[in-house]
């Protein structure tokens, strides 16, 4: 299906959580008590990051999703100042609903897209909605492909061989970071402002330490007949 795409115009998309605080996660139990969590999954700032490859090895600028008012205080004092060439978007449970998603398709996508292409996702219900299949084809001209349901695991190159080393990264660089201290439940506290900022700073780092070649590795593993048709 995806042979007639040369690997310049294979992309796969997704999203995942960051946290500010990256301790080792476990989970433990005493035997006839309740599971206990470690205070690393009790996490107190959490972020959305979307993430983008194409089958050649490039990298896309990721799209961050804060929690926040669209329009508000964050989207008009923070967006600013923060790094340029990546963008940003604020939600109310910092998660991709379709509005964001609608953003992230003509801000990020649409700027990568040159000629006719397919994107290869999962099958969340802002992916695949109505909206979604019209931008990427009426305004993208891309072909929106689903992957099969609990399949990502071994068809979706980011989960293939991205993945695990962008969360290693933001990790390795986290530990190498002066930890901000103080109270982020007030999303305008200076606190709060500095975790996002060193959030963004760090995934982006995190992201810029991705090499092409794994980004093509993760393609090859998880669509072998594309690589090998170009």
């Amino acid at each position: 299906e995806y042979a007639s795409y040369s690997n310049d115009c294979v992309f796969n998309v997704d999203e995942t959580g960051m946290y500010y605080d990256l301790p080792p996660s476990y989970i433990w139990s005493v035997r006839g008590g309740s599971s206990k969590i470690s205070a690393g999954e009790k996490h107190s700032m959490r972020m959305t990051a979307v993430l983008t490859v194409r089958a050649d090895g490039t990298k896309l600028p990721l799209m961050f999703v804060m929690r926040g008012t669209p329009g508000g205080r964050i989207e008009s004092t923070e967006f600013p100042t923060f790094p340029p060439g990546h963008y940003y978007a604020v939600q109310e449970k910092a998660w991709m609903d379709g509005r964001v998603w609608a953003q992230y398709l003509r801000e990020v996508l649409g700027e990568s897209i040159e000629e006719p292409s397919v994107v290869l996702l999962d099958n969340f219900e802002c992916h695949v909605s109505d909206e979604s299949y019209k931008i990427m084809y009426e305004e993208l001209g891309a072909h929106l492909c689903p992957l099969p349901p609990n399949s990502t695991s071994v068809c979706q190159p980011l989960d293939v061989g991205v993945m695990a080393p962008f969360k290693r990264n933001l990790r390795n660089l986290w530990l190498l970071e002066e930890q901000i201290v103080g109270d982020d439940e007030d999303p305008f506290s200076p606190t709060a402002c500095q975790k996002r900022m060193a959030m963004v700073k760090r995934a982006i780092a995190a992201w810029d330490m991705v090499s092409d070649d794994v980004i093509r590795r993760s393609f090859e593993k998880a669509i072998p007949e594309l690589v090998a048709d170009n």
